[in-house]
Parts: C-alpha cells; structure tokens; sequence
C-alpha cells in the first residue's frame, strides 16, 4: 500500500471516492471538504480536499477524529462554510469505521467505507475508465464474473438475484477474486432481460435489474473496489418506439443526438417483407448465416454511416458517461466484425469481447477476430464444446488438449467459459454442458468443479458463470487464488498429456506455475515444491509463486511516489515503476 504521510504527526488522511462525473463530481464540481469532531467535541473544517487519483480526494484531518461528514460544495466557495446553499450535497454524520479511510458515494446521499490503496486480493487500488490503444490488453491476468444468469432478477432459480442493488452489496467480496464483471444490458428494453433494446439512451432495465441510480451505484461500488464494468452491448438489431418500423429518439450529451429511420435497417430485414418498412440500401452483411436476420426486431445496417456514427456515439457515452469500462457484444454473427474494430477505436475501452456464437470450429472464430483486427476478444464457443461439453462432461479427456481457441494459438483472444445465461436452460437447472438427455444438472458437483478448474488453471481471459460462483463459491475461489498467485495470464504456456481416463497440465503464470490433474490423475501425489490449492472429486490444483498475487514485492523501505499517466495509477520505487496492482512495468 502507498499512501502520501502527512507532515502533521498527529493527523491522519481520509479519502473520498465522489462517484465521478455521474454523482458528485456532476457539473465539474471539484469543491470538498469534511467536518470532523472527536466525541462529543466541537467540529471544525478540513482544508480543501486535493485529488489523489481518478475520482479520489484527500485531506488531512485529526488524528483523534472519529466522526466526518463529506460535504459538495458551491464551486465558487473561497472556504469550507455552513451557509445557506453552500452545501450542495454532504454525507450523514458518520462515524469512521475500524481501521478505514475511504468513504465511496454510492448515489447522492449514501456510500460505503474501505480502505484507500489496500483492497484485498493484491493490493487493488480503485479504477475508472481511460482510454486504451487496444481492446486486447496483453498477458492479460484478469478473471471474469458474469453477474447474471436468465432472470436473474427474480429469486425463483436457487441462484440468488443479480439485481444492481444486490451486486453492490457484494461488491467488496467480488473485488477480492474478479478483475471484470459482465453486466446484463442496461438500456431500456422491449423485453425483460434486455435483448432487444428500445432506448438506448435511457439506461433503466424497466424495474428489472434496477434504475439508473442503482446501476451508478453498482459501478461505483465495483470501481472502488479495483473492479472494471462491461457492458453488454446489443447493436445488431434493435426494437422500436410504437410500431415496427418506428424508434426512439438517442440522446448521447456532447456525443450526439440520433433519431433513427426506416432506412437504417438492412434492405432484406423481415420488417420489409412483413411490416411495410423501407429498409435501406445494403442487405445485412453478417458473417455467421445462422445468426442474420434477427426475426423479433428491426437489424441495423452496419455499412450505413449514419448507424455507425450512432453506435460510435453510444459506445464513446457508456464510457464517458454511464463508466463502463469495456463491451461485450452481442449477437457478432449478425454483423461483419470489422465494425467491431471500427467501434473500439473511436470508444477506446479497456476490454472487448465479441459474442461470435460458432460451436464447430476454431478457426472460424480464429478469422473473426483477424476481420476485428485483433482488436477484440471473442467467447471460445468451440472450446467449450470441446474441453467440456465432449471432454470433461463425458470423461475423455483426450478432448482437453489444445481446445479452441488455444489450440489456434489466439489463447490470448479466448474468454473461456462453461456456460452462460443462453446456453443454461432458463426454466431449469441443467447444463448444456452435461447434454439434457442425461438428467445431469448444476448439481453435479465432480463435473462442475472439474470444469471451472480447468478454465481457471488455463490461458485466455476466464469468465465465471454466476450460479457456479454462488453455488461452489468456496471452491471457485481456492481456484482463483491459485491462478492469481501463479500469475496465469492469457497467453501463458501449457504443457500437458492425456490418456485413458486422466489428464494432467502445467500451465506457466509470471510468478510460477499450476498444475492442473483430471481424472484418474486426480489421485497422484503432490508434486515436489508445489502447494495443494484444491483437490476433490476427480481433480487436483497446485501453485507455485508469490504468496501475494504481485509480481514482486515492493520494498517498503524505499521511498515511493504515486504518479499519474494516461489516466492510469503508477509507483514509483527506487528505480522500479510498478502499476496499481503491484505489478512491475519498468
């Protein structure tokens, strides 16, 4: 942890995470400050509050004060003052938690305390968007979470709701082993999970996964806690305002304002054929024939420059505006991948993942991603049908070698995973993964932990599927530590051998190596200098490497310096140049 001493020996440093441009950092406010007291004793103002980083601010106050109340202020205020309308906006009286500094605004009244620079699970320092060269970060280290499942926000599946206010309260435990959490789309929709959309421009799921405050609030909560946000992003097709070929007007602030017509959807749409549309002059140029044509709403047309500059202004105001960090896109058969590269130039998120559904072969999805200019990820369809639909789900193991993506050598464009809220049976509890006909389900527990230890031991970015999480969570997470104090990356090496009825890998992190045993293997002793992480069922994980999950220790003893660059957190320390997660860049 680093953190800036006061000069004053008999004062400590608070924190306040204002929640950005979307709360009270709204209208460039950058005026805060606290009132403390100790007991029962007469308060008094802090100096102004100076920005440490991104949305954090800092002063110092009392050693001896336990309780403040953050205050907004009138921009033109020369000093902190009471007066009437000087306060914009403040905190209830609060008492500072145990060992905690940084208060977080969760929506304007309320927030959350945790400790600046010292989140658990390697030191994650909190985050907020900037802008990236490429959507595809390299040896990328991060583990994925998609926090929804089919109706997710309902309580009627056994899995727990993922409504945003729900999410927020987990998002301290979930900043502890996930780097990216994939959220359910936002914008207004036609129907209740989101999949057609309505209103882009109007983030509210309708009284579903929650309103748009709760949705800041989630965002905020998950930023603070070292966790970047994607949002789903549904562009193929979209729904319209009263009639089938009538939308809704886009307003996207200083990016843009939009009013779609008739002539934005391709000219072969079924909204030509069966509504009376006039489509426009170019056919829909989707590259997966399964997945053009979207039959329940009205398909954009992608070569048009007035859809591309509206989606460009979308995907630019979800990051300015809304926070999302990155984008997961929807339905990418639908539409050629090239605008996926167009896209991410202009929003220039942190992360992207395409949803290019092809379960037969890796090479397919291998030249998608060459069309996106390997400027996206894309989810590994066929490794998931390989590795475990056909590999582990049925014992042959044989299937685990080189599958997907990896075994195309693009391991670093794969987000693997096991299943998700499509290919999870969304009115019962089976797994596409363990074939229906079989009676298996989620409840298998010897395939389920199999599987997720498997994606967590191997290259490419892994995404937890939120039942698994919520139902094995105790032994997810023995899987994640591994993979994080190993250092497993998206592009790490793995040696591995198979045979009738086993499996066994080495997978090379950074900071030292997994082995991963399936099967009959399961049963082997522990190998020399490694340490057991997880073995049940059918499967066994060992780690080498740090005890932390940084690259290196820091020498405390040295003296540190925060900078920022690029919008990004670095220390300094003696001669080394570490990023926020402790990871040595220079």
């Amino acid at each position: 942890m680093f953190l800036v001493a006061s000069s004053d020996a008999c004062a400590k440093t608070m924190y306040l995470n204002t929640g950005g441009s979307s709360l009270w950092e709204k209208d460039n406010a950058n005026k805060f400050a606290v009132w403390y007291w100790h007991g029962s004793n007469q308060g008094e103002w802090s100096t102004w509050m100076t920005r440490a980083e991104g949305n954090v601010w800092q002063t110092s106050v009392s050693e001896a004060c336990d309780h403040v109340i953050f205050c907004r202020f009138d921009n033109s205020m020369s000093t902190p003052d009471w007066g009437d309308n000087k306060v914009w906006n403040k905190s209830a009286d609060l008492e500072i938690s145990s060992g905690q500094n940084l208060y977080t605004v969760t929506d304007w009244e309320n927030g959350t305390w945790s400790v600046y620079g010292e989140e658990p699970g390697g030191g994650k320092e909190p985050v907020t968007p900037t802008d990236y060269s490429t959507a595809v970060p390299s040896q990328c280290e991060d583990v994925m979470l998609q926090a929804f499942y089919w109706m997710s926000f309902r309580d009627d599946r056994g899995f727990g709701n993922t409504k945003w206010a729900t999410l927020t309260g987990q998002a301290s435990e979930i900043g502890t082993y996930f780097d990216l959490v994939w959220l359910p789309p936002s914008h207004e929709p036609k129907d209740e999970m989101g999949y057609i959309a309505s209103c882009y421009s109007t983030q509210s799921t309708g009284g579903t996964f929650g309103k748009r405050n709760a949705l800041d609030a989630l965002i905020a909560a998950l930023h603070t806690n070292g966790v970047r946000v994607i949002a789903d992003i549904v562009i193929n097709h979209c729904g319209n305002n009263n009639s089938a070929c009538n939308y809704n007007y886009l307003n996207f602030g200083s990016f843009g304002t939009f009013q779609p017509e008739e002539s934005w959807m391709t000219s072969d749409d079924e909204g030509v054929s069966r509504h009376g549309c006039s489509g426009g002059s170019n056919a829909d140029d989707g590259q997966n024939t399964g997945f053009t044509n979207y039959e329940a709403a009205r398909d954009w047309d992608h070569q048009n420059t007035k859809v591309q500059n509206m989606c460009k202004a979308y995907l630019k105001w979800m990051k300015a505006d809304i926070q999302y960090d990155g984008f997961r896109y929807d339905y990418a058969g639908g539409f050629k991948t090239s605008h996926i590269n167009d896209y991410n130039k202009e929003a220039k998120p942190y992360f992207s993942v395409m949803e290019y559904w092809y379960d037969n072969s890796a090479s397919v999805i291998k030249n998608r991603i060459d069309d996106a200019g390997k400027n996206t990820l894309a989810f590994d369809f066929p490794g998931r049908i390989t590795a475990f639909k056909n590999g582990i789900a049925k014992g042959s193991y044989d299937n685990c070698k080189s599958a997907g993506l990896r075994g195309q050598g693009y391991s670093k464009y794969a987000v693997t995973f096991i299943d998700n809220h499509d290919t999870f049976q969304r009115t019962n509890t089976t797994s596409d993964i363990l074939d229906k006909t079989d009676g298996s389900s989620i409840n298998n527990k010897s395939v389920i932990l199999q599987c997720n230890a498997y994606l967590l031991s191997m290259p490419g970015v892994p995404c937890v599927f939120y039942p698994h999480w919520y139902k094995y969570k105790a032994e997810i997470k023995k899987m994640i530590e591994a993979r994080k104090k190993a250092g497993i990356h998206s592009e790490s090496a793995v040696t591995e051998e198979s045979g009738n009825g086993y499996y066994r890998a080495t997978i090379q992190g950074k900071y030292g190596s997994v082995k991963l045993m399936l099967g009959s293997a399961a049963s082997d002793a522990a190998p020399a200098g490694y340490t057991e992480a997880i073995k049940d069922s059918g499967f066994a994980m060992y780690y080498t490497g740090n005890s932390s999950w940084a690259v290196e220790q820091v020498n405390t003893n040295a003296k540190s310096e925060k900078f920022l660059k690029d919008g990004q957190l670095f220390i300094r320390c003696g001669e080394k140049i570490y990023d926020a997660q402790g990871r040595i860049v220079k």
